[in-house]
């Protein structure tokens, strides 16, 4: 599968912030900043919340590019935003406060991410997103944008079926069908057993 090109508007994003040229926040802002707040309102589930993850977001951008030269920038933005929503959630589950639409959408994927993070986790777990990430690149068009929308930035069911004109029961069998093939997949690359991962 070909990767996706930039566009000429993520060309120039990029360039300015290799060149250290401040009016690269302006641009993202302006090309992006919608799409950032969504991602990270799906996650955390409040305005406030967003709107920090938004700027975090800017500011990790400005930290990782450079020495990384996005060649997807919209998928390099949707990662990083993800990231800084995920780790607001983390800091407001001190305080018991995750929403419970997250706690829904990743209870669906639970047993195929690791549960600790110590060297050879983090080992497996380089392993699994490199599985992962192929799982997704051979999905068709429909199924990976039901999965990226539903796991990566934490749509509803809902929000999904009415932006595919389709019914909420359909992408909920769909959502099934995938993860039946993401476990099938794991199982047979040895990174997943019937007694969790291997």
């Amino acid at each position: 599968m070909a990767k996706q090109k930039n566009s000429a508007a993520d060309t120039a994003i990029v360039n300015a912030f290799l060149q250290r040229d401040e009016s690269a926040l302006s641009l993202i802002e302006r090309e992006y900043g919608k799409y950032i707040y969504k991602i990270a309102f799906n996650i955390t589930g409040s305005g406030e919340d967003a709107k920090e993850c938004e700027n975090d977001t800017y500011m990790r951008l400005w930290q990782s590019i450079p020495p990384d030269r996005p060649e997807n920038f919209k998928a390099y933005i949707s990662r990083l935003a993800r990231n800084v929503a995920l780790d607001r959630v983390k800091l407001l589950s001190r305080d018991k406060r995750i929403p419970s639409h997250l706690t829904v959408a990743l209870s669906e994927i639970e047993e195929f991410v690791p549960d600790s993070f110590g060297v050879e986790a983090e080992y497996e777990a380089r392993l699994l997103k490199k599985a992962v990430d192929g799982f997704i690149r051979a999905l068709s068009k429909r199924e990976k944008y039901i999965f990226i929308c539903r796991y990566y930035c934490a749509d509803s069911v809902s929000d999904i079926a009415n932006a595919l004109g389709i019914g909420t029961t359909t992408v909920y069998r769909e959502l099934d069908e995938i993860r039946k093939k993401l476990k099938d997949k794991l199982v047979k690359e040895g990174l997943w057993n019937e007694n969790g991962k291997s």
